[in-house]
């Protein structure tokens, strides 16, 4: 009970930041003086003693040591209520909380006074570890949990365009790789995408430019293939993974795609943007890497292509 009360003071003061230290000092003073009273019963019953036949008997000095622990308890309670009041959201909450597991203490010593053979002390702990659970817990869990889902939305999205990094690309990749292990990968396609003439944008018109080169590039990818999810997944090299129904449209939005990037260069427009197709084969694949690799040479075919065609405009 004397070590209870001192790990409590303490845990009020560090883990809810107290500004002054009355806590930290009632708690130390209460334990040292129980220790002391209880290692003085050994010597002189102050405390209780136990009848030649095995009976257990109070004696008064007891309830001056509850006495104390229920002020122990008391400050506690006063210490989380005052500083609640300097305080907002969640951090309000665990004061109030920790504030009420102090009630909850005081009034199940208040009846170890009067059952003395009883758990009380026990009981009042338990419903105070209840309610710190439920309470104080449960809402940082919460808190970290949100922590945690900002922290990978930041390193899954591509600040400069909205598109998924290549961290998220990774993560699809390993996730299909496990569907082609388990056997459980329906059809599923993979497009790449090459922006052309990029570093000539950023050497001739600066980086601000080639920054909305590529944003306007994204913006095009996206119109073309929507509600799919586009990856960077290098500087100027983007991939989209197609599966379930997404797939019996890949055709058409790849051909949607290409005959926007054909007009571009027909007018002259500045995006003009390879792109290369290539589907999964169970007979052959056993990793995504490889149908990535097929799109990625269709990609370099459909380059020199247009890279034929726009030397020809000029």
């Amino acid at each position: 009970m004397a070590a209870s009360i001192l790990l409590w003071g303490l845990f009020i003061y560090h883990y809810l930041q107290q500004r002054n230290r009355v806590i930290v000092y009632a708690s130390i003073s209460i334990f040292v003086f129980q220790i002391a009273v209880v290692i003085i019963n050994l010597l002189v019953p102050l405390l209780f003693e136990v009848t030649p036949d095995c009976v257990y008997r109070a004696l008064p000095f007891r309830y001056v040591v509850l006495l104390v622990q229920i002020l122990g308890f008391l400050i506690a309670a006063g210490c989380t209520f005052i500083g609640s009041r300097h305080e907002e959201g969640s951090m309000k909450r665990h004061h109030i909380t920790t504030g009420v597991f102090s009630l909850f203490m005081i009034v199940s010593i208040t009846l170890q006074v009067f059952f003395p053979l009883l758990p009380m002390y026990s009981i009042g702990y338990l419903l105070g570890i209840c309610a710190l659970h439920s309470l104080v817990v449960e809402d940082e869990r919460k808190a970290r949990q949100s922590q945690l889902d900002e922290a990978n939305f930041r390193v899954s999205i591509d600040s400069l365009t909205g598109a998924m990094t290549k961290y998220a690309y990774v993560d699809a990749e390993a996730k299909i790789d496990s569907q082609i292990d388990n056997g459980e990968l329906g059809p599923m396609a993979t497009v790449v995408f090459d922006l052309n003439d990029l570093k000539k944008i950023n050497d001739t018109k600066g980086h601000q430019a080639g920054d909305k080169y590529i944003i306007d590039s994204v913006k095009l990818i996206k119109e073309c293939f929507r509600d799919i999810p586009v990856y960077r997944v290098g500087g100027d090299e983007f991939a989209v993974i197609i599966t379930g129904d997404d797939y019996e449209r890949k055709e058409a939005m790849l051909r949607a795609f290409n005959e926007k990037i054909d007009d571009n260069v027909e007018k002259g427009n500045i995006i003009v943007i390879s792109a290369g197709a290539a589907d999964y084969d169970p007979e052959r694949d056993t990793t995504i890497i490889q149908v990535f690799t097929r799109a990625d040479r269709e990609m370099f075919v459909r380059k020199r292509s247009l890279k034929e065609r726009q030397a020809q405009k000029k």
